[in-house]
């Protein structure tokens, strides 16, 4: 049986940014993320992204019904 094929990097795909290479580590690499990403302004970071505003605020919604006070806290906080 052969080894699964893997898909070809593209070579002009720009890289993650720093940001995201701190914050997301492995995850970050391969995606499109622009390299002036600025983490420190959530409003302009969905911008750059191409996040609807309306989407972002839903799922915002459904995960702090979802998880705990103590937990929903976490996921904002920045160290």
């Amino acid at each position: 049986m052969s080894p699964p094929v893997r898909e070809a990097v593209d070579p002009w795909a720009p890289p993650a940014s720093v940001d995201a290479k701190r914050s997301w580590g492995p995850l970050a690499e391969g995606l499109s993320v622009p390299r002036d990403l600025d983490l420190g302004d959530r409003a302009k970071a969905l911008e750059q992204l191409g996040v609807n505003r309306l989407a972002h605020a839903t799922i915002v919604g459904v995960v702090k019904d979802a998880l705990p006070e103590t937990q929903v806290g976490l996921l904002g906080s920045r160290r």
